[in-house]
């Protein structure tokens, strides 16, 4: 059922607007943006899709599958009750834009969200940046700037739901197409869309298993980064190291552990794969492009150890990927998607390569543990009814 129908069976009335917004691609960029490094994001194909109403002060919000929830826009304290919930995540954006200057008002909506769980691909963000340019269109005559957007549904993330997260996630499903950040300013990181018009279809396939164990795994990469960058320069961040000549030699003689090391070194490779990825970007040079991909798969898999849990190879992302890669060939490349460890990779294949590839996956995989994506060139889509 389409979720126009489903809004008019719900509250029955028909509804006014449509709305959709995309998740995200993490392209390149492993593990860089918190050392204030450079990545490579995308808007996602696979959206969280919408139809609501003006509703005077009074927001409603149904989502398939879910129970609805409601709240006045004159009440937006932040409370307990509310973290860890899709509740928390609206009152959160709706209070900052306010903070912000911008008018806010209610709305009834329904979501129905294709985006399935554990794809990897930032379902949160997706939502905040839904209730972002809803604001934004309903009251703000669509004004509200994407980067703008992206802040609101961080800081509703981390203050009213209470999950740390960087800001790559939000940018990916607030900015159309594909984009280049540069995080040496993490409150304003230089954003540049790159539009992607390289011959590629992209795949993402999920590995089994789930992140819930795993925050120890994930706190040691930039923990590492950062031991370093004090070791090396007394820095808070790599980024930040002015004198980079030999800077592997320079890390390798450090007294720490070749684990930290590796993480850190890393950083440095990783941003290397991030700038050619760039310039073949910007230059369509697909074999360019493929090789950076190929780089840095390479690099997180050997220096982050990030591609899956040390114990748990089975059907783990890196066991995908070297199932992958003999067929895979020369027709494309692959990498880890993401934090890694578990969660799913994401594969960059030729055009004329696809028909069989997709025979691969129906072979090897259950349909419901792989996609086929695409860039979106918009973030998000609204229209009147």
């Amino acid at each position: 059922m389409e979720v126009n129908q489903l809004f008019e069976e719900f509250f029955k009335e028909k509804p006014q607007f449509s709305i959709d917004t995309g998740g995200r691609f993490e392209i390149i960029g492993n593990h860089t943006d918190h050392n204030h490094g450079l990545c490579l994001v995308a808007n996602c194909s696979l959206r969280a899709k919408a139809c609501l109403s003006l509703n005077g002060d009074e927001v409603i919000v149904k989502s398939k599958g879910y129970k609805e929830f409601s709240f006045n826009v004159n009440d937006l304290e932040n409370t307990d009750e509310i973290s860890g919930k899709t509740i928390g995540l609206a009152k959160g954006i709706l209070f900052k834009l306010k903070e912000l200057g911008y008018k806010i008002g209610g709305f009834k909506m329904f979501i129905d969200s294709e985006i399935p769980d554990g794809s990897g691909v930032s379902s949160s963000a997706a939502i905040e940046s839904l209730f972002g340019y809803t604001i934004s269109y309903l009251f703000n005559d669509g004004k509200i700037t994407p980067l703008e957007i992206a802040k609101t549904g961080q800081f509703s993330e981390n203050v009213y739901f209470k999950k740390p997260c960087g800001l790559l996630d939000q940018i990916g499903t607030s900015f159309d197409s594909s984009n280049f950040i540069d995080f040496k300013n993490i409150d304003e990181p230089t954003i540049t869309t790159l539009p992607f018009n390289l011959p590629l279809t992209l795949y993402l396939v999920k590995s089994v298993g789930d992140h819930s164990s795993l925050t120890h795994l994930y706190a040691a990469i930039p923990d590492s980064m950062k031991k370093v960058a004090n070791l090396l320069e007394n820095k808070g961040f790599l980024r930040d190291i002015q004198n980079k000549d030999n800077i592997f030699e320079k890390i390798d003689n450090l007294n720490v552990e070749d684990a930290v090391k590796r993480k850190a070194k890393h950083f440095f490779i990783e941003n290397e794969n991030v700038l050619k990825a760039k310039e073949a970007v910007e230059t369509n040079s697909l074999e360019e492009f493929l090789s950076a991909i190929r780089a840095s798969q390479d690099s997180s898999n050997k220096n982050l150890e990030n591609t899956y849990v040390r114990g748990e190879y089975e059907n783990s992302p890196q066991s995908i990927i070297d199932e992958l890669i003999p067929i895979i060939g020369e027709h494309g490349a692959i990498r880890i998607h993401g934090g890694g460890f578990k969660g799913t990779v994401l594969a960059f294949i030729k055009n004329d390569f696809v028909d069989e590839f997709d025979k691969v996956l129906k072979e090897k995989y259950p349909e419901e543990r792989y996609f086929k994506v695409y860039i979106s060139k918009n973030a998000c889509n609204f229209k009147k009814l």
